[in-house]
């Protein structure tokens, strides 16, 4: 089974949440996905989204400032969820990779979108503005 870490990192306000458009894996080519990547050896889920987040957005965001959100999982893979709230300009993230980083309206998402960003983003955009400390799991069969 591959471990995976996911994160979705709103600005200040929450009005806006980072995305990467997608080149890898195949499946994603084209879409708009949150930032993360396979948990390597000897790495937490936690440890795994902090560098994914510096590799591929160049942001340096703590470990005690993400939330995880819940898990999704299937018979081949398994992805912690995580969200933030970032204080710096927005201007502080940038592309580090061929995988474009960008800024994109929560109330406007693009239908490049991977389908259930459709109700991801919201719900971590909920935790963050509820301060609620629910969580999820969600089995893919």
């Amino acid at each position: 089974m591959q471990w995976y870490s996911l994160g979705f990192i709103f600005d200040r306000d929450l009005s806006r949440v980072l995305l990467i458009h997608k080149n890898r894996p195949t499946w994603q080519r084209g879409k708009l996905n949150g930032i993360g990547g396979k948990v390597e050896t000897d790495e937490t889920a936690l440890d795994c989204i902090v560098r994914e987040v510096r590799e591929e957005s160049g942001l340096q965001i703590e470990p005690d400032r993400w939330f995880e959100i819940g898990v999704m999982t299937s018979e081949a893979w398994y992805v912690t969820c995580f969200t933030c709230a970032y204080h710096g300009a927005p201007e502080d993230a940038y592309s580090v990779t061929d995988e474009q980083v960008e800024w994109m309206d929560v109330n406007a998402l693009p239908a490049s979108v991977i389908s259930n960003l459709m109700w991801l983003i919201p719900l971590c955009r909920d935790r963050l503005s509820e301060a609620n400390t629910f969580t999820f799991e969600i089995h893919y069969q």
